[in-house]
């Protein structure tokens, strides 16, 4: 009975191990060897070409409001405390992009300026006024910013698969 038990907790024990290693490798980065040495990918290593602007993003969700594509812009803004968002200026939008079930992040600081391409699903969004304020909270708004925060805002969101931002 003893041994049975023994047997159990280290194989508990290694599942947790796994676990965990597991976890902890969902935020780092993936270095692919095709990639050119200014580019870090995060998530899914993905094709560049045919990546879309913010007007061929809306163009493509003229349609079903949603659409699977490959998208382009300039990163303004990440989550300072984790990297489990970022927000990415195309032309006259700023799109807010998450990452597929949290399955990866970005640098909590440093890509603020740089291109990236992403790769996922584009959609319309209403962002509750918790969620706003959540994320104004992680971004280091003010207090006063947070309690401003009154009404829901529909925004351009974007879930990625795959992430590229330039060094």
């Amino acid at each position: 009975m003893k041994k049975t038990l023994n047997i159990a907790r280290s194989m508990a024990y290694g599942v947790a191990l796994f676990s965990i290693a597991a976890c902890g490798s969902a935020d780092t980065a993936t270095d692919a060897a095709s990639a050119a040495e200014n580019q870090t990918y995060y998530g899914s290593v993905i094709e560049l070409d045919g990546a879309l602007d913010a007007s061929g993003l809306r163009a493509a969700l003229a349609g079903s409001g949603r659409a699977q594509v490959k998208f382009e812009g300039e990163v303004t803004a990440t989550c300072a405390k984790k990297g489990c968002w970022m927000d990415v200026a195309s032309g006259e939008d700023t799109v807010f992009v998450r990452f597929q079930d949290y399955g990866f992040f970005v640098p909590t600081e440093g890509a603020e300026g740089k291109r990236t391409v992403m790769e996922g699903e584009a959609f319309f969004d209403t962002i509750e006024v918790a969620m706003l304020k959540h994320y104004a909270e992680d971004a280091g708004a003010s207090e006063d910013a947070i309690a401003a925060i009154t009404e829901p805002e529909l925004r351009l969101a974007f879930t990625a698969t795959g992430v590229m931002i330039e060094d």
